[in-house]
């Protein structure tokens, strides 16, 4: 029945009361407004959508859900209703009904930019990276003026190492809005990953002056002075974040890592104010534990830091799994690829030389990429993702890597290089799951030379244990007794390559480089056909941006304090001793 004229107009004044405190980010008075519409006229699908938001504005995203599909069921077009349930449905981490949603809304509103927009966000979350970004690029065709969609596509397109194009659309976004803070923020590390670190800290600061109080803004600006050996600076701008949030785990974690004894006792209260807030299996609890374990660590408290990364850990491991089983598989499947000898090619002298430095993380392969970078004919690229990018449909479509897939490879692989200076002999990659694309490496680059790091496997788990990892891709290194499996399945690996490969590898021991860095810094040297230099001997000193956890430490001089410290945690690393192969790692044997 239709609403007295008097009642009608009291719900329009509601509606738009709402509305308003919406754009206002005002989200419970927004609520208040739409369910007073509401007992006035609770068949109304424009308060129903109205409330959803305020309530999904407020976190109740589940109630949000079900307001959506009230007005949904009471008005089948009300197409924004659809667009906020999709969204929500995102939020709540259902990205594949979300993403079904939208492509059906998608065909019955071809020309709306923003239905495009929220598919290619329900896609990403998917993981379905090139879906995603055709939808995004749908928006941008029918709306060129509207910064979201190519920061957006920027985003899609960095994930899947398309460095130059997305850094291309996060120009586009900017020269239509120069003041979008979240599209600095992003272009910052895609500009650091291309080496043009003092871009990248600009763009990322000129975020902070726009908006001093986005938490994202200073955490990356945090992050990119540190990478840059700016500790100090670095330091402040975490604390500057504490001053705003006094919980945020990550500048907690951050500033444990990065702070002496006498700060991080400062810091201790704080600590055990946000573990007391942190919700439970969480990987803000996970970063606070061990941020825990590190100032105990510092003040000799043996027994509480081992307690706080044995909970730490376990955290993190609820959270990310590891699959065990499928690690496997890939890697048998990858190693039957290349069961004899490598086809012949012949080597590209015209162009600089491609090293990949592999092993486990944490064994010293930043320590290797800056004593080869030190020399002023090499050039350190990092944890270069593209190789994997690049043979992740030959490997999950079990496809030939012939004449023409190695062509496609290179040329992809060289798009994706920053421009080198004049005069570079060489480049490093330093990505340590190259371990098992070498086959595809060296066949693609008969003149790659290949650096596999070894170290002792209890001191490289006692790092990772103590460590905490983006990402999903080392899940394994919070489970000590999956963490044992994973390393003797690489060194399964590399036992592979060097069958199949013969005097193209050169082992290098992180406890003989640590002892000796001249030895260790000719012998690299020789085997990657350079001159040596004596800079190579300190790379203390030339380290340029570091983009990985050992950012901190490689500012040190190089050290041999870390060897062997595994003996003051046996117990604690008990269940990955136990699960070790001692076939495959001989030199513990003894």
């Amino acid at each position: 029945a239709e609403l007295p004229y008097q009642a009608a107009m009291s719900v329009e004044t509601d509606l738009a009361l709402a509305g308003q405190r919406l754009q206002q980010g005002q989200y419970k008075p927004a609520y208040k407004a739409a369910k007073s519409a509401l007992r006035k006229a609770p068949k109304s699908p424009a308060a129903l959508n109205l409330a959803g938001i305020a309530l999904s504005g407020m976190g109740q995203r589940r109630e949000a859900v079900e307001l959506f599909r009230k007005a949904l069921k009471l008005a089948p077009e009300f197409h924004d209703a659809r667009k906020n349930l999709g969204q929500t449905l995102v939020l709540l981490g259902q990205p594949e009904p979300a993403a079904a949603l939208l492509e059906k809304l998608v065909t019955q509103t071809p020309k709306d930019a923003g239905a495009w927009y929220l598919l290619a966000q329900a896609r990403a979350n998917a993981g379905r990276l090139e879906a995603a970004e055709a939808a995004a690029s749908t928006s941008i065709g029918l709306a060129p003026t509207q910064a979201r969609a190519l920061n957006l596509r920027a985003l899609l397109r960095d994930r899947q190492g398309l460095i130059a194009e997305a850094l291309e659309d996060y120009r586009a976004a900017l020269r239509i809005n120069p003041d979008d803070v979240e599209t600095l923020i992003n272009i910052s590390l895609p500009l650091a990953r291309q080496l043009r670190s003092d871009e990248a800290l600009e763009a990322v600061r000129r975020a902070v002056r726009l908006a001093p109080g986005h938490l994202g803004a200073r955490l990356r600006l945090a992050m990119q002075l540190v990478e840059m050996g700016q500790s100090e600076a670095a330091i402040e701008e975490y604390r500057q974040v504490l001053a705003r949030d006094p919980a945020q785990p990550e500048a907690i974690e951050r500033l444990a890592e990065l702070q002496g004894p006498a700060e991080n006792t400062s810091l201790a209260p704080r600590l055990r104010a946000a573990l007391q807030a942190a919700p439970r299996r969480s990987e803000a609890r996970a970063a606070l534990l061990f941020a825990q374990a590190r100032i105990a660590d510092q003040a000799g408290e043996r027994a509480q830091a081992e307690k706080a990364l044995a909970e730490a850990n376990r955290e993190m491991a609820a959270i990310l799994p590891y699959d065990a089983a499928g690690d496997r598989a890939l890697t048998n499947r990858l190693l039957a690829r290349f069961a004899g000898p490598l086809p012949d090619r012949a080597p590209d002298p015209a162009r600089p030389r491609p090293v990949y430095v592999v092993g486990l993380p944490r064994s010293g392969t930043t320590l290797t990429e800056a004593i080869l970078g030190a020399h002023p004919e090499v050039v350190p690229l990092g944890e270069r993702a593209a190789a994997g990018i690049l043979l992740k449909p030959v490997i999950d479509g079990d496809l030939p890597f012939d004449a023409a897939a190695v062509a496609r490879f290179v040329e992809g692989d060289r798009r994706l290089l920053p421009e080198l200076p004049d005069g570079t002999r060489a480049y490093v990659d330093k990505m340590p799951e190259n371990h098992r694309l070498v086959g595809f490496l060296k066949t693609a680059y008969p003149e790659a030379r290949i650096v596999n790091l070894r170290r002792d496997p209890r001191d490289v788990a006692l790092s990772m244990w103590r460590g905490h990892f983006a990402g999903t891709a080392l899940a394994y290194t919070y489970d000590l007794a999956g963490m044992a499996q994973r390393f003797n399945l690489y060194a399964e690996t590399m036992a592979h390559w060097h069958r199949v490969c013969p005097g193209a590898i050169l082992d290098l021991r992180y406890e003989e480089m640590a002892a000796d860095v001249e030895w260790a810094s000719r012998s690299l040297a020789s085997f990657c056909g350079l001159d040596w230099t004596p800079e190579m001997a300190r790379p203390d000193q030339a380290a340029g941006p570091v983009l990985t956890l050992s950012a901190a430490q490689l500012r040190q001089p190089v050290h041999t304090r870390s060897v062997g410290r595994w003996r003051e945690h046996v117990a604690a690393l008990a269940p990955f001793i136990a699960g070790l192969d001692l076939a495959l790692w001989p030199e513990i044997a003894g």
